[in-house]
């Protein structure tokens, strides 16, 4: 009788809790007493963002107690730890704008127009561009009337201009569908709103939420246990530790977190934090140094300033020269329309140096070899999900793996890995192994892996670490100068692993590191490079990642290391060859500009030589993957300025060369064109400038490719068909067949050969080249 009693009157008062919380949840922490905290940061809720941060984290009975308990948080979250949230749309919008959502720092997918917009705003010149050739051809109807050929080049230049920005927007497009590909429903969840299970998605839970725990589940956001019935939790996605924990609701103090995986039994949670829930303390932010993507975009404003600046100045001559001519010395009156047409004339002219002076090629050629070294680095189960990170990675000099990354399991190392680890040794790499085991464990592996030479190497200042004493290190001189010694680091947490990536930061060295484990997020977020595991990975860990290894192997590791440092050999090529072609065209127009009042390269020849061969053709060179050998190549440190890049002396000799050649061809051609009236002999001078100029370049390419053409010559020209073919057909089309869009006229016998005789000759300078690369090799 008594104890029916009691029961009722716990009854009792249940309901009355419940229907205090329906009617007005907040008027319970004055029943309860607990401490009214809220501030201008908590908004409508009892507790902020961060509060709730700080609680997640802490693990202790008291941080929760001072809320009182999880009935005052409750209270304080305005939710039901039976019913949950009323789940009613305006709430859930309340909650994802005051808490946050339930999601990571993914890219969206864009559209392409999107794209398109982008691939313009993030290049004001070819918009520039674009304007002036409208403007231009707009004076020319004004002036000469519809007739094909006082309009063309100024509609032809819009025209290269156009398919440039379009070519980027698709790859731009390509990679936002590649690196966003999600399965639509794959994460959905059980949570209870309004008394009623519903499914949503993992992105739509939001605090407050009270989500049922069953087995095989995973925890989707952090939270804290509400019931447990004989609840084992896999926590070894979080933090690393292989073991399976026992948890219970009694103490009110079990904090769960995203990754981890229902073992055994059945329970509740309340979510208290959702997406990456950050420590402030600890994550830090590093700068980075000089990547090789600002380096290209100092190479183009550099180079672009220059153009701009020339071209003014020979606008000013050009203008001053035509004024003391009619007006000063002849005393010439002249009509508006002759005016407007001189006008036009000089503007053009200005342009053609401008345009001559943007490496426009160069970031479509970025852009195509970024894209086409992401996609086939699939094949290889590396999956970037940041496309210059597969740049970053050909000058990062540090990988801090997981031991799990470097072994199949407790006992033995992966097939093959140490081969691997001494490759990167080989080539500069330095390979560190971090392990939660202890120092014994840690030593074993690190010998069997190769990462620790002997047992003598091992006992070196530093080489093998305890983790606890590196996280207990204070002064950050000593953790810096301890970090750069480190070989093997035992005792190795996830909060130890952040510093340990953070010091090797400070002291300057660039870092990629490996990570599966929830409280991973951080250190790959803080890396320069972050490298996810895909199998065991979870959601947390790949979200915050660079690269996602798709079989979680150490050898796929390496295989991005060659890719990058493939791409990143490339683009240095491309930047030489973008260097040649600007300096020659823009030394070559400015000269004639200046003495002549005309330039021999237009701005459409131009942007073509920027947009076939140094953008297209250079996509041969990532046809195939990368060889071991490119480990071994030199490479710049980060930070170094642009003229560290630059191989000035083959720029100088190669630009003089190219600019003698075209000068001869300006004077001394003139002794093949004597039976051609004036008008059409200007024409056919200026096309075998072009085609010299052309030929030069696509010799400049075949010294890029001289590796294997000797040895194996058969090889060289199958796995070089791509760039063969082009540079063989390109040429004669254009000055052939398309004589009226690029300002060109058909050559005969003799004009060919004067004008290639020229063009190949720069082959004895590549040939010097090849030379000294054999001796060197040698």
């Amino acid at each position: 009788m008594c104890f029916s009693s009691i029961f009722a009157y716990l009854m009792l008062v249940e309901k009355g809790r419940r229907a205090c919380f329906k009617r007005s949840p907040c008027t319970c922490c004055c029943t309860m007493n607990i401490p009214d905290i809220r501030t201008s940061t908590t908004g409508d809720f009892g507790i902020g963002r961060e509060e709730l941060v700080a609680l997640t984290k802490n693990d202790d009975v008291g941080g929760l107690e001072q809320y009182g308990g999880i009935q005052g948080l409750e209270c304080l979250l305005k939710t039901n730890l039976e019913d949950g949230i009323n789940g009613e749309d305006a709430d859930v919008v309340k909650r994802k704008s005051f808490f946050g959502a339930n999601t990571y720092p993914a890219e969206k997918s864009k559209s392409f127009l999107t794209c398109l917009w982008e691939a313009c705003h993030q290049d004001i010149s070819l918009i520039i561009f674009i304007v002036v050739a409208v403007a231009s051809s707009v004076m020319g109807l004004v002036t000469k009337g519809t007739r094909f050929g006082y309009w063309e080049e100024g509609g032809n230049v819009a025209v290269v201009v156009m398919v440039n920005i379009i070519v980027k927007a698709i790859c731009k497009y390509s990679q936002s569908l590649i690196h966003n590909v999600k399965e639509e429903g794959r994460n959905m969840k059980v949570v209870v709103r309004g008394g009623k299970q519903v499914e949503v998605s993992i992105c739509d839970i939001v605090v407050g939420d009270v989500i049922p725990l069953n087995i095989g589940d995973q925890v989707p956001a952090y939270g804290i246990l509400i019931t447990a019935q004989s609840l084992s939790i896999d926590t070894s996605r979080v933090n690393g530790d292989n073991n399976i924990v026992s948890f219970h609701a009694s103490s009110g103090a079990s904090r769960l977190k995203p990754g981890s995986e229902i073992a055994d039994g059945s329970g509740t949670m309340l979510v208290t934090s959702v997406g990456i829930c950050t420590k402030s303390e600890l994550s830090q932010d590093i700068g980075n140094k000089t990547t090789l993507e600002e380096v290209l975009n100092e190479v183009a404003t550099s180079i672009g300033n220059v153009g701009l600046a020339a071209a003014f100045i020979v606008m000013m001559v050009l203008l001053l020269r035509w004024f003391m001519y009619l007006v000063l010395i002849f005393g010439v009156k002249t009509k508006p329309r002759d005016v407007i047409e001189e006008v036009n004339q000089i503007i053009i002219i200005a342009f053609n140096i401008a345009v001559a002076a943007v490496p426009q090629g160069l970031p479509l050629a970025v852009t195509l070899t970024i894209f086409s070294a992401t996609k086939r680095m699939v094949a290889d189960n590396a999956f970037v999900r940041r496309p210059f990170a597969c740049v970053t990675m050909a000058v990062v000099k540090n990988i801090l793996c997981d031991k799990t990354v470097l072994t199949l399991n407790e006992d033995r190392c992966q097939p093959g890995v140490k081969e691997w680890v001494q490759l990167c040794q080989r080539d500069g790499v330095k390979v560190r192994m971090v392990t939660r085991d202890n120092l014994q464990t840690a030593k074993a592996i690190g010998l069997e892996c190769g990462i620790l030479d002997s047992d003598a190497d091992a006992t070196m200042p530093n080489h093998l670490f305890d983790g606890r004493e590196f996280g207990e290190l204070t002064d950050d001189r000593q953790r810096q100068e301890c970090a750069k010694r480190i070989k093997v680091m035992a005792w190795c947490s996830p909060d130890v692993k952040l510093l340990f990536v953070q010091a090797l930061k400070q002291s300057g060295e660039m870092v990629a590191v490996t990570g599966y484990v929830t409280e991973d997020a951080h250190a790959l977020q803080q890396a320069d490079i972050g490298l996810a595991m895909d199998i065991r990975g979870t959601e947390v860990a790949k979200e915050s990642s660079d690269i996602i290894i798709l079989d979680d192997s150490f050898a796929t590791c390496v295989k991005a290391f060659k890719w990058g440092r493939s791409v990143h050999a490339n683009i240095i090529k491309f930047m030489q060859l973008q260097l040649t072609v600007n300096v020659v065209a823009l030394t070559t127009n400015f000269m004639a500009a200046v003495f002549y009042g005309h330039v021999p390269l237009n701005a459409v020849q131009v942007l073509w030589v920027n947009l076939i061969i140094v953008a297209l053709v250079p996509l041969s060179l990532v046809t195939k993957p990368p060889a071991d050998e490119l480990m071994l190549g030199h490479l710049v440190k980060p930070g170094q300025p642009l003229k560290r890049y630059v191989k000035w002396k083959r720029l100088v000799f190669q630009g003089m060369y190219q600019i003698v050649a075209i000068l001869i061809i300006n004077f001394q051609g003139r002794s093949l064109l004597k039976s051609y009236n004036r008008g059409h002999a200007i024409k056919v001078k200026n096309t075998m400038i072009f085609n010299t100029f052309v030929v030069c370049q696509i010799i400049h390419q075949v010294e890029a490719r001289k590796k294997g053409i000797l040895s194996k010559p058969k090889k060289w020209i199958t796995s070089n068909y791509l760039f063969m073919g082009i540079a063989g057909t390109i040429l004669f089309i254009v000055i052939e067949f398309l004589g009226k869009a690029f300002s060109t006229v058909a050559l005969n016998q003799k004009e060919w050969q004067f004008s290639l005789t020229l063009g190949f000759a720069e082959m004895l300078f590549a040939i010097i080249l090849f030379v000294k690369y054999l001796t060197h090799r040698n």
